[in-house]
């Protein structure tokens, strides 16, 4: 197999779409505060801004404003209840990305590892 041969069989294993996307998830979660939001929110469930900042010792605007990044990447969503904004998780986004990542993890055709592996919460 040449070169080419071998780049076109990576690219059609791991689509560019997924590629990119995942490139820019990670940029963001590289940030920590970022990654202590994001954590925070899967461990808490929907909260405001003023809650996060509370719990996490951060400034406000600076959490707004990594709020309105991990929401422009579809990270976070959000949902309101009068003049309170709820940020959370964006969970289908999430198991997709994460069924996509160890699927692409497989070794061979015979390996199944989704089969082997389970994610569950604890203590919620």
């Amino acid at each position: 197999m040449n070169k080419s041969d071998a780049k076109r069989n990576f690219q059609e294993f791991f689509p560019e779409v997924y590629i990119k996307k995942s490139v820019k998830i990670l940029k963001l979660l590289s940030e920590e505060s970022r990654l202590r939001i994001m954590l925070y929110l899967a461990k808490e469930g929907p909260c405001t801004v003023s809650e996060i900042v509370e719990a996490l010792d951060l400034v406000q605007s600076t959490t707004s404003h990594h709020l309105s990044l991990l929401r422009a990447a579809d990270l976070v969503i959000t949902s309101r209840d009068g003049k309170n904004v709820f940020y959370d998780i964006n969970e289908p986004m999430w198991k997709e990305m994460g069924l996509q990542f160890f699927k692409y993890l497989q070794k061979g055709d015979k390996i199944d590892l989704l089969g082997k592996f389970v994610v569950k919460m604890i203590g919620k």
